[in-house]
């Protein structure tokens, strides 16, 4: 893979828990935590000397059996040369299997701010209430440690009125403690709608749940940035998002949350992308799944 795929891949706005330094890029994934850099067949990685083999996790993680490959070639990008060039921009990209509780905690802080800020919002969370998984890096607070915060102590965090957000729905999961897992078996659309109950959480945030935690490859999350990319290559200028969404559900079909990533790659590749800070970290010696391009 790619350098500039495996960049967009871990920092292009699905997950905001990865930051690039000198050899490679190092993130926590739920309890584990990985450096990862690209490789001529794939992508290789490392982890911390003392933690549990990752490798499993790590596979699951970044789709490492290219289920989501097989998946594109449905995507109908033989007659669509706009999703065709996005496609052949970034060979190999995919979309990241985060646990439910991640990509909910990151996307309730993902409201009128860039990808620079919620990382910096989630880093603050996992740092403050997280509990540490092995030197230096800590796994975002569970929803009863979120729960027991005052609204103070979420808004040192960097959240601002988002704090109430998170405590709301904190309060709500900590009381319900499979409510998540009671979207398992419901359709894309059910998912989107129950997650909508939950405060803070209005339909762009869902879809995003939905794709980037529940693994419904066919949520289509829409925001500037896809009303943009789609105005230019579809002329859909004016259209509402909730009509994007379901033109894209419908043109994209099983596969429209990955044609989304294609085209939201393609739109920031426009505008130019802002480089993340280093991370420093201890890691021993360990190769794990390489992903084919």
């Amino acid at each position: 893979m790619e350098e500039r795929v495996l960049a967009e891949v871990l920092d292009g706005g699905q997950s905001f828990r990865w930051r690039r330094e000198a050899e490679g890029w190092v993130g926590v994934f739920g309890r584990g935590v990985a450096q990862l850099r690209p490789h001529a067949r794939g992508v290789e990685w490392r982890q911390p000397e003392g933690m549990p083999d990752l490798g499993e996790a790590l596979g699951r993680y970044l789709d490492a059996e290219g289920e989501q490959a097989a998946l594109a070639e449905r995507l109908p990008w033989r007659s669509d040369a706009f999703l065709r060039e996005a496609m052949e921009r970034f060979p190999g990209l995919r979309i990241l299997r985060q646990e439910p509780e991640e990509a909910l905690l990151a996307f309730l802080c993902s409201s009128n701010k860039q990808i620079v800020q919620i990382r910096r919002m989630v880093a603050a969370l996992a740092e403050s209430l997280g509990e540490e998984v092995a030197p230096g890096y800590c796994a975002l607070p569970s929803w009863e440690r979120l729960a027991r915060a005052g609204e103070a102590e979420l808004r040192a965090c960097g959240l601002g009125y988002r704090a109430g957000f998170v405590r709301g729905t904190a309060g709500r999961l900590a009381r319900e403690r499979d409510w998540l897992g009671g979207l398992e078996g419901t359709t894309t659309a059910e998912a989107e709608a129950r997650l909508a109950e939950l405060p803070g959480v209005g339909p762009k945030v869902a879809a995003c749940v939905a794709l980037f935690g529940l693994g419904r490859l066919d949520a289509f999350p829409v925001d500037t940035w896809i009303g943009r990319v789609m105005s230019e290559g579809y002329e859909l200028s004016g259209w509402r998002n909730e009509a994007l969404g379901r033109f894209g559900r419908a043109h994209f079909g099983e596969a429209a949350g990955l044609a989304q990533q294609w085209l939201f790659a393609r739109a920031r590749a426009e505008q130019g992308r802002k480089k993340s800070p280093r991370m420093s970290g201890g890691f021993g010696e360990g190769r794990g799944p390489r992903l084919s391009p």
